[in-house]
């Protein structure tokens, strides 16, 4: 499996979670994000399946923390500042997405990986 990149957005103190369907798993929270294609950086992969998801673009690199997941996966969040009036689009009916910006307290860490709990527990609060 191919490294992945994690969009992490943050505008106003909070920060963009999509909850979505996965065909293995039903409803699912998560950031927006996907694997690293083949000549990628992390932030181009992390800018572009943002795009791809939310309709999101332009914004600006805040930072980016990297996690070796339980499976030996490097995970690379890449943090993006949004302004305050940017809202992200359903772009793909099938993923029966619907987005929040939540307080780091207020994510549901239930659906969430471990590296990406790693990463909200020990890094996200440092951009917020």
């Amino acid at each position: 499996m191919k490294n992945v990149a994690m969009s992490v957005v943050i505008r106003d103190g909070k920060v963009l979670v999509q909850q979505r369907f996965r065909r293995d798993k039903g409803m699912v929270f998560e950031f927006p994000g996907g694997s690293i294609d083949h000549g990628e950086t992390p932030e181009q992969a992390a800018k572009r399946e943002l795009w791809e998801e939310t309709g999101l673009e332009n914004l600006k690199l805040a930072g980016c923390q990297t996690i070796l997941n339980e499976t030996g996966i490097q995970v690379h969040f890449v943090i993006l500042n949004a302004p305050a009036n940017v809202e992200p689009q359903k772009i793909e009916p099938a993923r029966q997405q619907t987005f929040y910006w939540f307080k780091t307290i207020e994510i549901p860490l239930k659906d969430f990986h471990h590296a990406d709990i790693e990463f909200i527990e020990k890094h996200l609060n440092n951009y917020l």
